[in-house]
């Protein structure tokens, strides 16, 4: 399947670099979304990604630690603070955890122990418990989202070519207000960093 169009305003997205700068907003970074969230792969050698809505607005940053074996990563609020602070945690890197400034939870994501994505359930910030699993064996970038019901509430595609300077960009639908924008992220960052850590053991 082909990978999908990134935010139509963003001219440089198909060019794989689209550095937006961080860019005041009124989107509530906590409240439930629905919608869809755009999330390039980092751009060197600045180690930062933009998070934006389909109209090209930057809601946010993702600052990659790009060097770290924990899988490192800050998500910024649009005026350059941090709301948020993940990577992975364990002797295994079984699980990633995402946290507030003081520390609180926001996502954890919990692996699988045979199946790391078919197997894990993430519980975000108010205890409620998702699922993700791959949308099918063929593809290491496609992702479900499900709530304890079995109902799909998220999507996530790639938006470039697997072969591409940048395979692991990635557009987040989310279909039912269950998560924040900073939950989203956080769980496709940690998705992200799952699926960046078997390709490297692949190629190792």
């Amino acid at each position: 399947m082909s990978s999908v169009a990134g935010p139509p305003t963003c001219s440089r997205w198909v060019r794989n670099v689209c550095p937006a700068p961080l860019l005041s907003s009124g989107v509530n970074l906590h409240g439930p979304f629905i919608g869809t969230l755009y999330l390039p792969d980092t751009v060197v050698p600045s180690g930062t990604s933009p998070v934006m809505l389909s109209d090209g607005q930057t809601v946010a940053h993702i600052q990659w630690h790009m060097w770290t074996v924990r899988a490192k990563f800050e998500i910024l609020d649009p005026q350059g603070a941090v709301v948020a602070e993940g990577g992975s945690e364990g002797f295994t890197a079984s699980r990633y955890v995402v946290r507030s400034p003081n520390g609180a939870e926001i996502v954890h994501l919990q692996l699988g122990m045979f199946r790391p994505i078919n197997g894990s359930t993430a519980t975000l910030a108010g205890g409620r418990r998702l699922r993700a699993r791959l949308e099918s064996v063929w593809s290491e970038r496609r992702f479900e989202v499900f709530a304890d019901d079995d109902r799909m509430v998220g999507r996530i595609e790639p938006t470039t070519g697997v072969f591409s300077f940048r395979p692991d960009s990635y557009a987040f639908h989310l279909l039912a207000p269950v998560m924040s924008i900073v939950e989203a992220i956080g769980l496709a960052q940690a998705l992200r960093a799952v699926t960046q850590a078997k390709r490297r053991r692949a190629h190792s």
